[in-house]
């Protein structure tokens, strides 16, 4: 990590930024951006996600996620500990993906929720179906989604369609399969399917490859949803 680390302490000192742009690192050709980054929280840990660190010469960027621990001494408030992790972002990272409230065609709302970091720079979302106002009846919908590439997916890493998944989409799988309510765009989600989303601006599309025992690499239904402002 070497040259990167000595970046991430030094950019530290810039953690809660005084502008919206990026800084270059005194001594380096590089210069890193926080703001552009995402921000998760998860106990003592500050996650960083897809943090661009700039080439100020050749202007070629790379996006690296990092994390770092803290603790805390009364006399003193919090001390940063250690720089925990720090890796290349993984196609499909967190930053693609826009957590919120979504309504389906038909009015069924999804609530997609997270992200919470995971071991080797990938991130948990779940969506599940709710009852909010200006939403139809609840759908007992569940899924849970983890970003990163289908290879290595530690939820559907060995199903046998793996090596077939394009990086198009971001993966999981059904927890609960969604109501039997006839006519229902949902209604075909079953348990255990694998499913995909990805972003378009405020629109979530949502993807099921699985029909009955199978799975495939392109998905055999596509349902968009739209994001509710809340």
């Amino acid at each position: 990590m070497g040259n990167l680390g000595s970046i991430l302490s030094l950019g530290l000192a810039c953690f809660l930024p005084t502008s919206l742009s990026a800084e270059v690192i005194p001594g380096t050709d590089l210069s890193m951006d926080f703001h552009a980054g995402h921000v998760v929280g998860a106990g003592r840990n500050i996650n960083m996600i897809r943090v661009p660190v700039t080439d100020i010469n050749t202007g070629q960027t790379t996006l690296w996620d990092a994390t770092f621990k803290f603790s805390f001494i009364p006399s003193q408030g919090f001390v940063f500990e250690e720089i925990s992790s720090a890796s290349p972002s993984q196609p499909g990272s967190i930053a693609d993906i826009v957590p919120g409230l979504y309504r389906t065609q038909q009015g069924k709302c999804l609530l997609l929720e997270g992200p919470t970091l995971l071991n080797g720079s990938r991130s948990l979302y779940t969506i599940r179906g709710v009852q909010e106002a200006g939403c139809g009846t609840q759908d007992s919908f569940s899924a849970q989604i983890i970003s990163g590439v289908a290879n290595g997916h530690p939820d559907i890493g060995e199903r046998d369609i793996v090596a077939s998944l394009t990086d198009n989409w971001i993966y999981g799988f059904m927890a609960d399969r969604a109501s039997n309510s006839s006519g229902s765009t949902l209604q075909p989600f079953f348990q255990n399917h694998l499913i995909g989303i990805r972003q378009s601006g405020e629109q979530l599309i949502l993807g099921r490859f699985s029909d009955g025992g199978a799975d495939f690499k392109d998905p055999v239904q596509t349902l968009i949803l739209t994001k509710l402002v809340q």
